[in-house]
């Protein structure tokens, strides 16, 4: 017994040191869940979440990706540039409040090729914000707090 204990202490921890840090799982391609069901029009979106989880203030964390129906319009309305194909942003949200905030905002020209990062017109990202009707705000508190 004394000789399997160090055997199961290395098991134990050999997932924490084995990992590849030069693997990354994109952020663009796996692992997503659709959030809500798609708006159509001009002003449309779908929108996809992942890595959902409750924080110790009660608050729901998650990235969302939002792909937009008409990314001409949409690109325009958001001053994003022309060849932004979707985004990817970090949300934080406050059920109970119906607040929102976003931030780490990343935008997507493919499902590899990153535009740019930081802060944009799309979201408020230094604020909480309170949910505005038909926005995309809306449709994550809708989907996370109201119907998940």
């Amino acid at each position: 017994m004394r000789k399997l204990l160090p055997f199961f202490i290395v098991l134990l921890f050999a997932p924490v040191f084995g990992q590849d840090e030069s693997r990354t799982d994109s952020f663009s391609t796996n692992n997503w869940s659709q959030l809500a069901p798609p708006t159509v029009g001009s002003k449309g979106f779908s929108l996809f979440s992942r890595d959902i989880r409750l924080n110790r203030a009660g608050q729901y964390e998650l990235w969302i990706k939002i792909i937009p129906a008409s990314p001409a319009s949409f690109n325009k309305r958001f001053d994003l540039p022309s060849n932004t194909a979707f985004v990817l942003q970090y949300t934080t949200v406050d059920c109970e409040k119906r607040l929102l905030k976003f931030e780490k905002l990343t935008v997507y020209y493919s499902s590899e090729t990153i535009l740019k990062s930081g802060p944009s017109t799309l979201f408020p990202t230094s604020k909480k914000d309170t949910i505005k009707r038909g926005s995309v705000g809306e449709a994550v508190y809708e989907n996370v707090c109201v119907k998940p």
